[in-house]
């Protein structure tokens, strides 16, 4: 859900040269913590790409559509990765947002114009407060190094779409 996005993507250094944050060491499993995250970071990637798109397309303002689009790109992205984790621990990930997503989807789709942008940055703010603290949790108390990985790369995303979240919601008429 997570989720949102502009800024440099960080990684967690390691003391390996040669890291790669994706691969777990070979003694890693999941454990059903790691489970949860990842199926929960899956299914906000997936309502962040399905509202993205929607933005980008019904937005009546240029930063609302933009935002969308920056969304779709960053979360594809995201997905991508936590497909590669999953795929390496055979793990099928969700190919849908979850009911939450897909109620936040239908909502938006029957706005337009002003009323549209503002439900959008709304939500997005809840959505991305919400992903902040679940990525912060994980990144907390997670054991699964290549999820902990993916969390503390995107927690500064997350952040700064937060904040730039902030200034459209500013902008909104009162």
């Amino acid at each position: 859900m997570i989720g949102c996005l502009g800024g440099a993507l960080i990684f967690n250094a390691c003391d390996k040269d040669d890291d790669d944050p994706i691969v777990p060491p070979p003694d890693e499993e999941l454990n059903q913590v790691d489970s949860t995250f990842l199926i929960n970071a899956a299914h906000g990637n997936l309502a962040e790409i399905k509202t993205g798109e929607l933005a980008s397309t019904k937005g009546s303002t240029d930063s609302v559509k933009m935002f969308g689009q920056m969304l779709v790109t960053l979360h594809q992205d995201a997905q991508d990765e936590l497909d590669s984790i999953a795929s390496g621990e055979n793990v099928n990930l969700p190919d849908t947002a979850d009911v939450y997503g897909q109620a936040m989807y239908r909502a938006l789709n029957r706005l337009s114009g002003a009323a549209f942008d503002s439900a959008f940055i709304k939500l997005q703010i809840f959505a991305h407060d919400t992903a902040i603290k679940v990525y912060q949790a994980y990144e907390s108390s997670g054991s699964f190094t290549s999820l902990k990985n993916y969390a503390t790369k995107y927690i500064p995303l997350l952040q700064a779409d937060a904040k730039y979240l902030d200034s459209l919601y500013a902008q909104l008429p009162k």
